[in-house]
């Protein structure tokens, strides 16, 4: 059946430009909306009489969405991220009027996956939330396979986003109220991203001195990896108002409950500027709370090694969350994870998980990595010619097997939870609960790795920076989900 696409804001990348032709050659009709000059820098060689510039307003947006969903006679919206400024108004309209929303993430699984799914990815995924139901499908879905790698290259990626920012800035009068998704200007945030890497060697060293500190005595410890207060998740599905909260919840816990012989080990995100100084917040709540002498804070350090010696694992919902299942850790998620299953995360309240949590339940493991890697997850990437083009057949064949009314996994999925409800005794701590980032395996600056974070400065600077980046990620990022069980599934996760 032919359809109508609408695509909103994707990567900066040729991605949603390829996707749109391709779709084209399938004898669908495909539109797209312009909502800053980067846009149009990416629209490819899309005519112009098909692509809408919205200049007004954000307050506007949702009637001019419905106006043109109704003139388009539109079937289909494609976004990248559903939390976006410029997103968000499009789900309402979208129901309202029937219109299937398909949306775009980075990866769950990395380094060689994207996320495809309907509806919404993260905290509006229509993952069910039934760990039982999962082990049913074992009997329908073949062994997940490992991704065939797509030669992703954060240079390349950079390169995209200086394109990408430099149009931004030319066409600044054609689009005066456009909004960005990012907290601060790009060249803040890599002058930032900069200054890490040129401290990484000394952020490597103080961390491995810190390993061998708890490797060699044998001091229990829990790890917190934190997130970026700047991700999407964080700022539209969580009740945290920053890392600082969160920091402030889980070492009062930590403080309380925990073994009195145990460590809590604070990791930073490698993508983190750096602008807000977490380790001394962590460093003076610890101090204000009596545990200066059992907080270890470090900026690097190798993710498989940190979570195979960690007595457990807690976080809000990143998918540090699936290497930790993997390595067989107790895991607390204080937020809406997609892993968020009774048999994986531990559901009672923190304060009871530090003496309590016991390891996840393998089968239930493998039986949600299998389903996740495929029905949400398409082996390929946004940024590099080869990635884009191992993506685009398998994204247009799953596109073309999603009927208008329903969804491809409609009367299979249990209602999604979306929000913060159900997330069992974490109110007990500090009503505090939340969703879902995509944080670390590297301990480098993988530079431009979440929601577009290499929106970037306009200097040559900026290449540099994320190719130094990239050579120390590639020395140091070693498997992070080794091969899973007896399938050998070699997959990298963050």
């Amino acid at each position: 059946m032919r359809r109508s696409f609408l695509l909103l804001q994707g990567p900066a990348s040729p991605f949603f430009s390829a996707l749109a032709q391709r779709l084209a050659e399938h004898g669908h009709r495909v539109s797209r909306v312009n909502f800053c000059g980067g846009d149009r820098a990416v629209a490819g060689a899309m005519p112009r009489a098909e692509q809408h510039d919205y200049r007004g307003p954000l307050a506007h947006l949702g009637a001019w969405y419905d106006a043109l969903l109704e003139a388009g006679e539109i079937t289909d919206v494609l976004m990248f991220g559903d939390c976006r400024p410029v997103h968000q108004p499009m789900h309402a309209v979208a129901q309202a009027r029937g219109v299937q929303v398909h949306v775009f993430e980075e990866g769950y699984v990395r380094s060689h996956w994207i996320t495809l799914e309907h509806g919404g990815v993260n905290g509006r995924s229509s993952l069910p939330r039934e760990a039982a139901w999962y082990l049913r499908q074992r009997a329908h879905l073949p062994p997940a396979r490992a991704g065939e790698p797509t030669g992703y290259r954060m240079t390349v990626r950079a390169l995209h986003d200086l394109r990408y920012r430099a149009a931004n800035a030319c066409f600044m009068l054609r689009f005066p109220h456009y909004q960005t998704h990012r907290p601060r200007n790009g060249l803040i945030e890599y002058a930032a991203l900069a200054w890490r890497v040129v401290q990484q060697r000394r952020f490597r060293q103080h961390a491995q001195r810190v390993m061998h500190e708890l490797l060699g005595t044998h001091q229990p410890y829990y790890l917190f990896p934190l997130q970026l207060d700047s991700d999407a998740q964080i700022l539209t599905h969580s009740p945290f108002a920053d890392m600082g909260q969160a920091l402030r919840v889980v070492l009062g816990s930590f403080a309380r409950h925990a073994p009195r012989e145990s460590l809590l080990l604070v990791k930073s995100h490698p993508l983190e500027t750096g602008l807000i100084n977490y380790r001394r917040v962590a460093q003076n709540v610890a101090r204000e709370l009596g545990v200066a002498e059992r907080l270890r804070f470090i900026d690097a350090g190798h993710l498989p090694t940190l979570l195979e010696n960690a007595r457990g694992v807690v976080l809000i919902n990143s998918t540090v969350g699936l290497s930790a299942l993997h390595h067989r850790r107790p895991l607390m998620a204080l937020g809406n994870a997609i892993y968020g299953l009774d048999g994986l995360t531990w559901r009672g309240a923190l304060d009871d998980f530090w003496c309590n949590a016991g390891p996840p339940d393998m089968a239930l493991y493998q039986a949600f990595l299998d389903y996740v890697l495929h029905r949400t997850q398409i082996n390929g990437d946004f940024y590099t010619q080869s990635g884009i083009a191992l993506a685009l057949p398998q994204v247009v064949q799953r596109l073309e097997h999603v009927q208008r009314a329903d969804s491809a996994m409609a009367g299979a999925v249990v209602e999604a939870v979306v929000g913060v409800a159900g997330v069992a005794g974490v109110a007990e701590v500090a009503g505090v609960v939340e969703i879902a980032e995509v944080v670390e395996t590297a301990e480098v600056v993988e530079t431009a790795e979440t929601a577009e974070t290499a929106e970037t400065a306009e200097t040559a600077e900026t290449a540099e920076t994320a190719e130094t980046a990239e050579t120390a990620e590639t020395a140091e990022t070693e498997d992070t989900v080794a091969p899973v069980e007896s399938r050998r599934l070699a997959v990298d996760l963050l």
